[in-house]
């Protein structure tokens, strides 16, 4: 793997896939869903702001809106890039149990994708988190 810097992830990226592969060989799974959208973005001064949110359908209902929150995943913190790690420290999620916590990432980067992966937030569920992403770029 190559050891990338800080510098290689600041702006901002949108999510291509967000999958939970198991460690047993079972099928993966999408926890918002194979076709889930969010960005992530990178600061040069070590902030880090990810949302991910299951696809844009039709206008939702008072009874949708009531489960919107397992509909969508937010957080935010610092961020430090060591090696082929990115370590997330969050400060701000919309689960409470993430604040407090450091997430290890390993980082794939090709050009204008990075691919982030590893262990689940949850220790022991014998899965691992890869989440695939695009920077964005503007014309």
């Amino acid at each position: 793997m190559t050891i990338v810097s800080a510098g290689d992830l600041i702006g901002a990226w949108r999510l291509e896939r967000w999958s939970l592969v198991h460690d047993d060989g079972r099928p993966t799974a999408f926890p918002l869903g194979p076709d889930a959208r969010g960005m992530i973005i990178y600061t040069p001064g070590g902030e880090v702001s990810a949302t991910l949110m299951r696809a844009a359908g039709t206008p939702a209902s008072a009874a949708e809106k009531a489960t919107a929150f397992s509909d969508s995943f937010a957080y935010a913190g610092r961020y430090e890039v060591r090696d082929t790690a990115v370590f997330h420290s969050i400060e701000i999620a919309t689960d409470p149990a993430l604040v407090g916590i450091t997430s290890t990432r390993y980082i794939e980067l090709d050009g204008d994708r990075l691919v982030l992966s590893g262990p689940d937030f949850t220790a022991g569920t014998g899965r691992t988190q890869r989440i695939e992403w695009r920077r964005v770029t503007r014309a």
